[in-house]
């Protein structure tokens, strides 16, 4: 597991309105009393360090339970909507079986410290391992590094139950669609191995959005489909729900609802074959 060398911020026009908006956010906070440290930070003390990798810790460590099926609560977006991640995470807890939760993503809105230890805070509390993936949001100032410190590489994979969960960064715009993200050379190195029954993409923005490299699109799409153990490429950003078969070939794109939807998806995959069951939050 790698972690990509990009750690500079560029100056866009786009990066430019957000620190405007991040330093007027600010300065409102501190009056409330919101920020006891800089926005700018990118360290804090006794804060959580490579919650992805602990997750996988405690997956391998969990008892399995007594069936092939992978039960996955799909979600992203939290940010800023803490009260709905509340309630969405109470649901979860509820699922029986659930064998880990996935986030897709924008986990902040202006990456900051504050917003991702929030959002951390609130997963913290499922009874089961969750794992995190990076959005484009979450690159905003220096939230690219604070992402990598909470959370741990952009890029990593692991393998339970037969399936190889292959999570990384589509973020491309945010490189300047410099033929950089996503790493096509990672994921063919990844799916090389040939232990896993199947594989399961995730990342945050889809292949079919304009923020990701278009020069990218083709070779990203035909990695995947190379091989037929590809069955899912999970995503977040678009904010509405998507479920088809885009490419003409087998692999299942799909694009979870934003946390501010009141519904959620249950994925249950065994053998192969993928139910997906809608749930209400506010139920």
């Amino acid at each position: 597991m790698r972690v990509s060398a990009h750690c500079s911020l560029r100056m866009t026009p786009r990066y430019a309105h957000s620190i405007l908006v991040l330093a007027f956010t600010t300065l409102l906070l501190a009056g409330c009393g919101k920020f006891e440290s800089s926005p700018y930070a990118t360290h804090t003390p006794n804060a959580p360090v490579h919650s992805n990798l602990t997750n996988i810790e405690r997956l391998a460590a969990r008892e399995p339970f007594d069936d092939d099926t992978v039960t996955i609560v799909f979600t992203g977006n939290p940010q800023r909507f803490y009260e709905e991640q509340e309630l969405i995470v109470a649901k979860a807890n509820t699922i029986p079986n659930v064998d880990l939760f996935i986030l897709a993503g924008d986990i902040a809105d202006f990456g900051l410290m504050q917003e991702f230890l929030w959002v951390h805070e609130r997963m913290e509390r499922l009874n089961m391992p969750w794992f995190a993936v990076i959005g484009n949001h979450d690159m905003q100032a220096n939230g690219r590094l604070i992402f990598q410190q909470l959370f741990g590489p952009l890029d990593f994979s692991f393998t339970y139950k037969g399936y190889k969960f292959l999570f990384h960064d589509t973020n491309g715009r945010e490189y300047g669609h410099n033929g950089t993200a996503p790493r096509i050379g990672w994921l063919a190195d990844q799916m090389a191995d040939t232990v896993p029954d199947h594989f399961i993409a995730v990342s945050h923005v889809p292949p079919f959005n304009g923020d990701f490299d278009p020069a990218l699109v083709q070779p990203y799409t035909q990695q995947l489909s190379s091989d037929e153990r590809t069955i899912l490429s999970l995503h977040g950003h678009t904010g509405s729900h998507v479920d088809e078969y885009l490419y003409g070939d087998d692999v299942r794109y799909m694009v979870c609802n934003a946390m501010y939807w009141p519904v959620f998806h249950v994925l249950r995959i065994h053998g192969g074959q993928v139910e997906v069951e809608a749930m209400n939050y506010r139920e």
